[in-house]
């Protein structure tokens, strides 16, 4: 803990204008015995010049700021730039100053409050030392295609050693199959050859990149920075050790049994794109039954909810495959039938191209049927068409729409040695698992990374740009571990959650659900940490029922003493209220409630979680034992898309309610004390209100029966 604190309170950005700062300067002085002085703005070149000498005459040791949220002006006020051991914000800037009424005594006592809790916190963080031990820096590359080529070859440019493993006895993957790819750039009229031998080429002649073939992975154990990976090639296993992994295992068709219904399997010349391709690559396309150049062919794009997470790429495939028609069968016609074209971006400008073509027509239709004419011909049912109602086509040969399925879904890939498992976490779709919006190359396994379509579908120039930066966050990530420092989202932070193994039950809760497995068990089964897998979240204190896991600079203990920080005004008809707040939506969006000078209630007191998930709900009864009316508990969205940036630190913080509940019943307090509230950064606007309506029912409830017997 820190020997000699110093508190600085700023007067800038309308803070001494809404606020009494000599008072907050005498709640840390007189009632705190921490030294305090007032300045005005703090984070400019003169602020900073007093901070830094005052730190420096008084041997300080740890600077508590009382200004602006910690969420900006975050490197003017680090540890390096004050040279202090740790740096604590207390925020009456947006919490207090933009977003309560002016001078009033509630808004002072808010800001007051703050000020107590800040050094409660203060008081109980310690400097957590860099756990560094030594990193690999060489990369392996999981798959061969277009993904894995260009993850490697980037990975390489980079400066990296990487191994490239391809299960195949050649390298291209997919994409090595196909005729042509659709263009990527404009004028977007002329399909692009696939350049997968010359890619193929450029990966086998880098002296950087190890390939190779016919090899799989069958065991990867170990942590970020220093996995051992056991390969298998013929009858052959070897193993080596690696840094990171990216995982560009690629894509598998999808199950065709759902298309039975439009003939596929039944009629010979229903085939599925996929089989396009490869009547395409032969130069005239000729339909299978008899071997006839087609004269006419339907391509059937159907929105089935099992892979229209991917049409977009199927439809940009149809568009593709139609132009194969004209172009190799002169005369012949292509008909694309479709539910809903979906082309994003300037990938519009393609579909435009392509209505233009003489050879093409688009209609967007329902096929009720596909049967069988005269001469193996075949005919579709068509409802609902913009060419003219209810109508019947006969074609020489229809192409049915392949979704793609992530190689993952079927297989696993990387045969982990996790206690958690040996696949990488999947969403329901089969895909890797992460935050898709904010890391969209993590997986759930630290260090190792997802690239192309294992994460989502995609085309090959898209699968190319996802490969190069998942191979740099792979690089990244080492970089990070190879000073102790933690990856996204809490990047650079050294902390480390610690258990006291004397207090511990042996449950295991921690390792179940730990969402990036950083937890294992020892040989006696006592929780023990793989610090480089550790995201600093703290989802395995929030679920510690004992209470015996913390980190230097976050615990039980250091948020309960916020809580016990708080002053309860002489009339008890004043409600407090606690508001856990996740730092990743919840808290920005309190900061941009106050940035956009929103006013709400100052009977709030907000304390900042790095997730919800880490909130022990022994926190939540103590609160309500130590007479606070209500407990907010605001976290990120929970469900299929998520926002949580731990995975499912919300969705385990719902979890809990039920005991908090039965808590609150034992206690005799009205379960309405305690509300659970998932937000995005976006909700900043309905935050007031939603605070209003809590605290106006806290009133109506009554004060909280424990008040005054503390």
């Amino acid at each position: 803990m820190p020997s000699n604190p110093r508190t600085y309170v700023c007067t800038g950005c309308g803070i001494g204008e809404c606020l009494n700062p000599d008072r907050l300067a005498e709640v840390s002085d007189s009632e705190l015995g921490v030294p305090a002085k007032v300045h005005g703005p703090l984070c400019v070149p003169e602020g900073l010049d007093f901070l830094r000498k005052d730190i420096q005459d008084e041997g300080a040791d740890q600077a508590v700021i009382v200004a602006c949220s910690h969420r900006v002006n975050w490197d003017v006020f680090s540890t390096e730039s004050l040279g202090v051991e740790t740096v604590e914000r207390v925020n009456v800037r947006e919490g207090v100053a933009w977003s309560k009424p002016p001078n009033e005594e509630e808004t002072q006592a808010l800001a007051d409050d703050y000020v107590r809790m800040g050094l409660a916190r203060a008081h109980n963080t310690v400097a957590a030392p860099p756990k560094i031990e030594p990193t690999l820096r060489n990369l392996l590359v999981v798959g061969g295609g277009v993904s894995g080529l260009t993850a490697a070859l980037e990975a390489s440019a980079a400066g990296s050693q990487v191994v490239l493993v391809e299960k195949e006895e050649s390298l291209g993957g997919w994409v090595s199959r196909f005729h042509k790819l659709y263009p990527t750039r404009a004028p977007f009229g002329e399909l692009q050859p696939t350049n997968m031998q010359q890619l193929a080429e450029r990966a086998q002649n880098d002296p950087r990149v190890q390939v190779m073939t016919s090899t799989e992975v069958t065991k990867i154990s170990g942590k970020p920075g220093a996995f051992s990976v056991t390969l298998h090639s013929g009858n052959e296993s070897s193993e080596i050790q690696v840094g990171a992994v990216v995982m560009a295992t690629g894509w598998q068709p999808h199950d065709s049994s759902q298309q039975e219904d439009l003939g596929l399997g039944k009629h010979s010349n229903v085939i599925d794109s996929i089989a396009m391709e490869e009547l395409a690559s032969r130069g005239t396309i000729r339909r299978p039954s008899d071997r006839k150049a087609v004269e006419s062919v339907a391509f059937v794009q159907r929105a089935d909810n099992a892979f229209s997470f991917g049409s977009s790429i199927s439809d940009l495939v149809a568009l593709k495959q139609a132009l194969y028609v004209s172009e190799q069968n002169p005369g012949a016609l292509a008909y694309i039938i479709y539910d809903n074209m979906v082309t994003p971006g300037q990938m519009e400008l393609f579909y435009r191209e392509v209505q233009q073509h003489p050879g093409v027509v688009l209609t967007k239709a329902e096929v009720a049927e596909v049967s069988e004419g005269d001469q193996s011909n075949l005919v579709l049912d068509l409802k609902n068409s913009l060419i003219g109602g209810d109508l019947k086509i006969q074609v020489d040969m229809v192409v049915l729409a392949r979704g793609m399925s992530p190689s993952t879904a079927a297989e696993e890939v990387l045969h982990l040695e996790y206690l958690q498992g040996p696949q990488i976490p999947l969403n329901q779709h089969g895909f890797a698992d992460s935050n898709f919006i904010c890391f969209p190359y993590e997986t759930r396994r630290t260090g190792i990374y997802a690239a192309g379509c294992v994460r989502e579908p995609m085309d090959a120039n898209a699968a190319a740009e996802d490969a190069t930066g998942a191979a740099l966050k792979a690089m990244q990530s080492l970089e990070l571990i190879s000073q102790g420092e933690a990856v996204h989202p809490r990047s650079r932070d050294l902390s480390l959650p610690f258990t006291l193994l004397r207090g511990c039950t042996q449950c295991g809760r921690c390792t179940e659900e730990c969402p990036f497995g950083a937890i294992e068990l020892d040989e006696q089964r006592y929780p023990t940490l793989n610090s480089s897998r550790c995201r600093r979240c703290g989802i395995c204190m929030g679920a510690c029922p004992v209470r015996v896991i913390s980190f230097d600079d976050y615990s039980v203990e250091q948020l309960s003493s916020m809580v016990r920080a708080i002053k309860f005004p002489e009339d008890e008809s004043i409600p407090r209220v606690i508001a856990f707040a996740c730092e990743n939506d919840a808290h920005p969006a309190i900061d941009m409630a106050g940035i956009n000078r929103l006013q709400s209630d100052a009977s709030v007191r907000v304390v900042p979680l790095r997730c919800l998930g880490s909130l022990n709900i022994v926190l939540v009864t103590d609160a309500l034992s130590e007479g606070v009316d209500g407990v907010l508990l605001l976290g990120c969205k929970t469900g299929e898309d998520y926002q949580c940036h731990f995975i499912h630190g919300s969705e385990l913080a719902t979890r809990r309610m039920t005991n908090i509940q039965e808590t609150l019943t034992r206690q005799m307090l009205e379960p309405e004390r305690v509300k659970m509230v998932e937000l995005e950064i976006t909700d900043y606007n309905q935050l007031p209100e939603l605070v209003s309506e809590f605290v106006e029912e806290m009133k109506s409830i009554g004060p909280n029966p424990y008040k005054g017997f503390v």
